[in-house]
């Protein structure tokens, strides 16, 4: 994600192009490796623990090495030698642009100093940032207003990044009283502190999300395609609302719906992208 909120920000300035933007995600990921496979290939796990803890993932919203430290595959030591192994993906980020003779390391240290400026980041802020850890990246996205959807919205990148594309990345959220009406998956988690959230179309990302999560290459957003949206919404719901009852707070999952509701108020919307395309994220409160 890092790559992704730094670069566009050199495209944002003019220092790159969008073109050589996506010249230097390509390259990088090249060198990204899965974690389930270099455990496997430094002899850590078998192919059919790692098969185990991937489908574990697809039903509990951890991390590749949390379920596997969990399930006693690996040490959190070996997960932390095996994250180093994986790359920086900050440092990989400026390595590749350096090589590539995009920038120069001065040019680099002045515009790192303006995006901290512009976006009114702290050290704090910034080391969050270079982490590329979505638990860190997320509040900072978000007004304070919608910080209690953050664990939600945690959730739902975390699964889009599992399930459909990895290279998923956010924009900032804004609070606002509209909730999107047409082109959209929508889903209600009813209780006592109910909400309900969707995912809309913006410029060809829910398209293009339903075709690679539905396994289809749907044309347009149809009933079809849109089911495919639901299941996504479904699938990171389920998770949100079984975490929530653990904690012995209960919602219930209504089935995905395909129009716009009134009555939602608390209302945060938050841009996604993959690649060039987009899409929005909402989530509000049922009054």
């Amino acid at each position: 994600m890092v790559e992704h909120i730094l670069g566009n920000y050199l495209v944002d300035v003019g220092k790159i192009t969008k073109e050589q933007l996506d010249l230097l995600i390509e390259k990088q990921d090249s060198v990204r490796i899965k974690l389930g496979l270099l455990a496997v290939t430094e002899g850590m796990m078998t192919v059919t623990q790692a098969e185990e803890v991937n489908i574990l993932q697809a039903v509990r919203d951890m991390r590749f090495g949390d379920i596997a430290v969990e399930e006693g595959y690996l040490t959190q030591e070996q997960v932390e030698k095996l994250i180093k192994k994986q790359g920086d993906a900050y440092l990989m980020f400026i390595q590749n642009l350096l090589d590539e003779d995009m920038l120069t390391m001065e040019d680099w240290d002045w515009l790192l100093e303006d995006f901290k400026r512009v976006n009114n980041y702290s050290n704090t802020d910034m080391e969050a940032i270079k982490s590329n850890d979505v638990e860190r990246i997320i509040p900072l996205l978000l007004p304070e207003a919608a910080q209690v959807y953050r664990p939600l919205i945690e959730t739902l990148i975390r699964t889009m990044i599992r399930l459909v594309d990895r290279n998923v990345y956010l924009g900032k959220a804004v609070m606002g009283d509209v909730f999107p009406a047409e082109d959209l998956a929508i889903q209600r988690m009813e209780g006592a502190k109910g909400i309900v959230d969707c995912l809309a179309e913006r410029n060809g990302g829910l398209l293009k999300v339903c075709s690679i999560f539905g396994q289809e290459n749907f044309s347009r957003l149809d009933l079809d395609a849109l089911d495919a949206a639901g299941e996504l919404l479904n699938c990171a719901n389920g998770m949100y609302v079984s975490e929530l009852s653990r904690k012995g707070l209960f919602l219930e999952l209504m089935p995905p719906e395909y129009t716009g509701r009134d009555h939602i108020s608390d209302i945060c919307r938050i841009p996604i992208f993959i690649g060039n395309a987009g899409l929005y994220f909402a989530v509000g409160r049922l009054k």
